[in-house]
This record gives C-alpha cells, sequence and structure tokens, in this order.
C-alpha cells in the first residue's frame, strides 16, 4: 500500500505529464495544400485584386477563410471544392497547356469570365455546373473579404478601410459618429 507522500509524488508526476502533453503544437491541419491552394489563392485574387489603394484577396487572407470555412464548418462541401478544382485545372490545360495559377492575370481574367458563363470545355467539367462552382468561389471570397477578421479573412480589417469605414467599437457593429 503507497504512502500519502508516495501518491502525492506520483499524483504531481502524472500532472506535470499531461500539463506538458497538452502544450505540445498539434500540427496546423487545413483543407488545401499544394497546388490546391495556389490554385484557390489565385481564383480569389482574380475576385479580389489588390490595387493601388489597398491589399486584395492575398493580403486580407481569403484563402484562410475558405480553409476555415471547409475544413471547419461544412466538411461535406470538400469534395465539391476537388471536384471543381481538379476540373478547373483541366479545363487550363487543356486550353492554355498550363494549371491555373501558372497563367498570366489577364488570361486568368478571361479564363473566369469563360467559366461564369459555363464557356469552358463541356468534355472537361461535364454537367458538374462550373457556373456553380464558380459562384461558390465567387460567394466565398467576397464573404472572406468583407467578413469579419474572427472567420479567418479580412486580415486587419482591410475591407473597412478600403470602404474608408471606422473600425466597429463593437464586435459585429459599427456605430457611425460615435455613441449616441
Amino acid at each position: 500500500m503507497a504512502t500519502r507522500r508516495e501518491f502525492i509524488k506520483v499524483s504531481a508526476a502524472a500532472g506535470a505529464g499531461v500539463a506538458i502533453g497538452g502544450c505540445a503544437k498539434a500540427a496546423k491541419q487545413t483543407a488545401f495544400e499544394g497546388s490546391e491552394r495556389e490554385c484557390l489563392v489565385a481564383l480569389a485574387e482574380q475576385i479580389v485584386p489588390a490595387d493601388e489603394c489597398c491589399g486584395g484577396a492575398t493580403e486580407a487572407g481569403v484563402i484562410n477563410f475558405i480553409d476555415n470555412f471547409v475544413f471547419r464548418r461544412y466538411p461535406e462541401i470538400l469534395p465539391v471544392y476537388r471536384s471543381g478544382l481538379e476540373r478547373l485545372q483541366a479545363a487550363s490545360q487543356k486550353l492554355y497547356g498550363k494549371p491555373f495559377e501558372r497563367l498570366d492575370f489577364k488570361t486568368q481574367t478571361e479564363f473566369m469570365q469563360k467559366m461564369q458563363k459555363g464557356g469552358l470545355p463541356a468534355d472537361v467539367w461535364g454537367k458538374s455546373g462550373q457556373r456553380r462552382f464558380f459562384d461558390e468561389i465567387l460567394t466565398r471570397s467576397m464573404q472572406g473579404f468583407y467578413g469579419p477578421p474572427r472567420h479567418g479573412g479580412n486580415k486587419d480589417y482591410m475591407s473597412y478601410r478600403m470602404c474608408k469605414l471606422e473600425m466597429p467599437h463593437v464586435l459585429g457593429q459599427n456605430r457611425y459618429g460615435g455613441a449616441r
């Protein structure tokens, strides 16, 4: 039978082990890596490009918003993104011989205009809905740029600065002209 003193020593050692194990940094898990991530960045940058005033989707962290949206909030939509990105890349290879993210900005713009109208090669897209995928990317890019930073995008309230708005005094509210 263990003494009280031995029990306390063992308990303290076990508690320290749990605390140290809990402090170990977990590997960051993401939905998109490598070329998928690069392609999503290029798509979002087409929707919200940087200009002389402010940064674009890249600087605002739109890819982080999209990744959080898919990985943490709606993982069931991941196959839609994977399939859409695969088909998008196949269409880019067929039309230009390069992955989408390696095309120049003007060619990417033309490609996305075709995609928005459903004008990319039907043999690549089939009936999977290139316009639906375009709308999904458009929606998430806009949400990531204009939404609250707590969701992973709009880093440093970039869209507020672009629109010349005051930073919100209360999370989720922007009281113009100060308190009344």
